[in-house]
């Protein structure tokens, strides 16, 4: 039952939409390489920032060749600071990281020499050792990169200097105790989150600091501590790196030690707005998203506070000048003024390069002014809070348009209408990104979509499939058991799954064609197959009675001959041969029974022969079964209106049948008694249409070898028809031989007792015996035994039929004497003689109107069956 709820394509598609939206949720997705490529490609192309007040200057490799390798002293970014400063510039951005006080061993000797000139040791000239020092001190002064630095950083406008976080247990031991400076320049985690909350409950504050998680550092680089105080702010210059190494995002606020550190393009922003960091509040927007405000700047981030950034390198290049020029004094002053400027190293040989794409990357002071541009700027990227519900519905709308939809429509149809659907999602997607700088993650309902439509198909090509595999393995098996190939038929139907109820059917059926051809045991295995699915028809009563108490099958119930009976005592079920139903028993004959049948197919009635195997010795059944079928042969290439028919023959599983045409009538074999004699005219009209029969036999290569009484029908309206071709013989040289002894002992020919090679004249001596019986109603070689038969056959003459007290024509006489010579050129030598000798003794005779069978049975006893053997 479980495995086939899973088959199903609706509950398929439910667990892949499930675990499409596990993955969703947790950010577990293989497609995620596809969505940071689709985001990169269609990122860049969102629109520029506005024109914003952003100036870099790069410490380029123009720099590097007209002012000496980098590093540079510090007193030229103490310069460069004072340069700007008096240009009226607005806030600025230092970002080389000094965390050291500058170590110059000529500043260590110049305070050597002080100290040893002002030692009240000294001995040399007071007045000498003063002007000495105040020379010192002057160059002390000019050696002095530290203090120049400070000192320019504490006369400019709003200087922000970088720190750089550090993650991991070694990043820990870096510092255990946060600098003052640091605790100035940032905020109170817990407390930001609280006050800011949209209500001032508890458990709004408990919700948004439970939402908001940003990323916790361990360890942080701060510029050493004189130069730090002096500044105006300090900001981290950390970037959020992807899982594949790109970086696409900038956290504008991470924890460390419980307090929240601005970044510096968020530090240079306030210090733009003539704002305070004390003055940034956190929230969430119209649409829920978290967000960063500051005076008029509403900054949307994610839980993270990581602010999305794309790299636009024209609008880049337009902003970014080189550290010779600005110093040389060539460029307007007006870019300057009251600018946000950002001074750092562009050089790929003094910077380390962040890969902000799949084939771009860029300095840290150039994503810096991207990201300081875009907080400044109304057009952000940001993913909404609103973008993974629109994304999960997407996903169930696809879920949906799969289960109900896709099933009901041809498979171009279902793919065209998906293609328009997925083409507008990822339209949609795009708008929102280009138009809005809304990111969605699009990839996770299309992967659905087209997942789910392959899944599908599949499923419905293989549903197809096996219903064409189960349509075929029903024709065929219908073919195999229209063929009477049952166990073939059985072999496609168990192919078949019985859910589909016509397969039960099919094998309802054939359980009742195994019971017609009385193989109980496979017809009781299907139904135990059938009742593993529940009841169907009358499977139980029919399994019921094919079994006994002890699990076997029914002991035969018979007339008390021993055998098993061929119909079944209710009668529902009627046995057959082939095509043909068994109606009820005729009777038996020397070879078998024979049984009255039908023909469904034209509704015809026809004598079914039949031969049972388990009645013959094993080692002769191969014997027999030629000998039975030889007479198939033989009569099946005769047609003669005095030759019973031959329609069909075959082979059951337990014995052979020859199915034949229906005689109503008796044979001679009554006649042959001395009280139930025939007239002389019609027993000779009798023996004339058999001799006109065998001729025509004879022609064809076959003999008889067994003509008798019992093998002669005389039908109920007069016609004659030769019988039971069983020991035919066809005259082929394959099969021609001598020493083999078959027909009947009272009946046979002397050669045919000596084993001797035959031809149509034996069929003519016992012929000659028939007409002697009819005429006399006795046989002419009698005996006791069959040897002292065969010996009267060979040695002895018959008895004249003058002997007889019968009326007998001479004719009748010489037509006897000549049909039993012991020799064969003394008999007739061919049966078109016999029948010509006959016409002419029949003319001899007073013409009478032979009798019918009806005034022949009136004669006979009235109980006795017309229709024998």
């Amino acid at each position: 039952m479980l495995k086939k709820i899973l088959a199903a394509p609706s509950v398929q598609i439910a667990l892949l939409s499930a675990l499409i939206l596990m993955g969703m949720l947790f950010s577990l997705t293989p497609w995620e390489h596809l969505e940071n490529r689709y985001y990169d490609f269609w990122g860049h192309h969102f629109r520029s920032p506005q024109e914003q007040p952003i100036v870099i200057v790069a410490i380029d490799e123009k720099s590097i060749r007209e002012l000496g390798d980098w590093p540079w002293p510090r007193s030229r970014i103490a310069e460069m600071v004072r340069f700007l400063t008096s240009q009226q510039a607005g806030a600025m951005g230092i970002l080389p990281l000094y965390t050291q006080p500058d170590a110059n061993p000529g500043l260590l000797a110049i305070e050597e020499t002080q100290k040893l000139l002002g030692d009240r040791e000294w001995k040399g000239d007071k007045q000498a050792a003063r002007t000495f020092q105040g020379m010192l001190s002057k160059v002390e002064e000019q050696l002095d990169q530290d203090a120049q630095l400070i000192e320019t950083v504490r006369r400019g406008r709003n200087v922000v200097l970088p720190i750089r976080f550090t993650k991991g247990p070694e990043a820990a031991t870096e510092r255990n105790k946060m600098s003052g400076m640091l605790a100035l320049c940032s905020l109170d985690a817990a407390a930001l989150a609280a006050g800011t909350a949209e209500t001032p409950s508890a458990e709004a504050q408990t919700t948004h600091t439970f939402r908001h998680k940003p990323i916790t550092m361990t360890g942080v680089w701060e510029p050493f501590e004189a130069l730090a105080t002096k500044a105006s702010g300090l900001g981290h210059l950390n970037l959020d790196e992807d899982r594949d190494g790109l970086f696409r995002s900038m956290p504008l606020l991470m924890e460390y030690k419980d307090r929240l550190f601005p970044a510096m393009p968020l530090q240079l922003a306030i210090r733009q707005t003539g704002g305070d960091l004390q003055d940034l509040t956190v929230g969430r927007n119209f649409f829920g998203q978290p967000c960063l405000r500051i005076k008029y700047l509403e900054i949307a981030t994610d839980d993270q506070y990581r602010l999305l950034m794309n790299y636009d390198a024209a609008w880049t290049k337009a902003r970014t000048y080189s550290f010779v020029d600005v110093l040389q004094g060539s460029l307007d002053p007006a870019i300057f003024r009251d600018n946000i400027i950002l001074i750092g190293a562009t050089g790929e040989e003094m910077t380390p390069f962040y890969r902000i794409g799949p084939h771009a990357s860029a300095a840290l002071v150039e994503i810096s002014a991207n990201v300081l541009g875009r907080i400044l700027s109304t057009a952000r990227l940001s993913r909404p809070a609103w973008a993974q519900p629109l994304e999960i519905a997407a996903l169930l709308y696809f879920a949906f348009f799969l289960m109900f939809a896709i099933p009901r429509m041809e498979t171009r149809v279902g793919a065209s209408i998906l293609g328009i659907f997925l083409f507008t999602w990822f339209v949609i997607g795009v708008a929102l990104l280009l138009g809005y700088g809304y990111r969605i993650k699009p990839f996770g309902p299309a992967a659905l979509a087209c997942g789910g439509f392959v899944l599908i198909t599949a499923a419905g090509y293989a549903r197809k499939w096996r219903h064409e595999v189960i349509d075929a393995n029903k024709h065929l098996g219908l073919h195999y058991q229209g063929q009477g190939l049952l166990d073939m038929a059985y072999e496609r139907f168990m192919k078949c799954p019985l859910q589909d109820g016509s397969v039960k059917l099919l094998l309802y059926n054939l359980g009742l064609d195994f019971e017609r051809k009385r193989m109980f045991g496979k017809a009781l295995t299907i139904y135990h197959h059938i009742g593993r699915y529940g009841p169907f028809k009358d499977i139980e009563q029919r399994s019921s009675r094919l079994e006994s108490p002890d699990g076997t099958l029914p002991a035969p119930v018979n007339g008390g001959n021993g055998k098993p009976p061929l119909l079944l005592l209710d009668g529902d079920i009627k046995p057959t041969f082939g095509r043909y139903e068994i109606l009820r028993e005729l009777g038996r004959g020397s070879m078998g029974t024979i049984y009255l049948g039908r023909d469904p197919k034209i509704n015809r009635e026809v004598a079914i022969k039949t031969l049972k195997y388990a009645e013959v010795v094993s080692g002769d059944l191969d014997q027999v079964k030629a000998r039975f079928f030889r007479e198939a042969e033989a009569a099946g290439k005769l047609s003669h209106p005095n030759i019973v028919s031959i329609y069909d023959v075959g082979e059951e599983h337990d014995m052979a049948y020859i199915a034949m045409e229906l005689l109503n009538g008796g044979n001679l074999t009554r006649f042959c008694a001395a009280e139930h004699l025939l007239p002389v005219h019609q027993a000779l009209s009798i023996v004339a249409d058999v001799a006109v029969a065998l001729d025509y036999a004879h022609n064809q290569g076959v003999i008889h070898r067994d003509i008798k009484p019992a093998n002669i029908m005389l039908l109920e309206d007069g016609r004659v028809k030769v019988t039971d071709f069983g020991i035919a013989l066809v005259v082929d040289a394959s099969r021609t031989g001598t020493g083999i002894l078959l027909g009947t002992p009272n009946y046979m020919s002397p050669e045919q007792v000596a084993g001797q090679t035959l031809d149509g004249r034996s069929d003519l001596f016992s012929l000659g015996i028939v007409l002697y019986e009819l005429l006399v109603g006795a046989k002419p070689f009698r005996g006791d035994t069959i040897n002292q038969i065969i010996y009267a056959i060979m040695h002895e003459a018959h008895p004249p039929v003058s002997d007889s007290e019968k009326n007998i024509p001479p004719c009748c006489q010489a037509i006897i004497e000549k049909l039993l010579a012991k020799g064969l050129d003394e008999r007739f030598d061919a049966a078109a003689r016999l029948a010509e000798a006959i016409a002419a003794c029949m003319n001899e005779l007073p013409h009478a109107a032979p009798a019918t069978v009806s005034e022949i049975d009136a004669k006979v006893d009235p109980a006795a069956d017309p229709r024998g053997d």
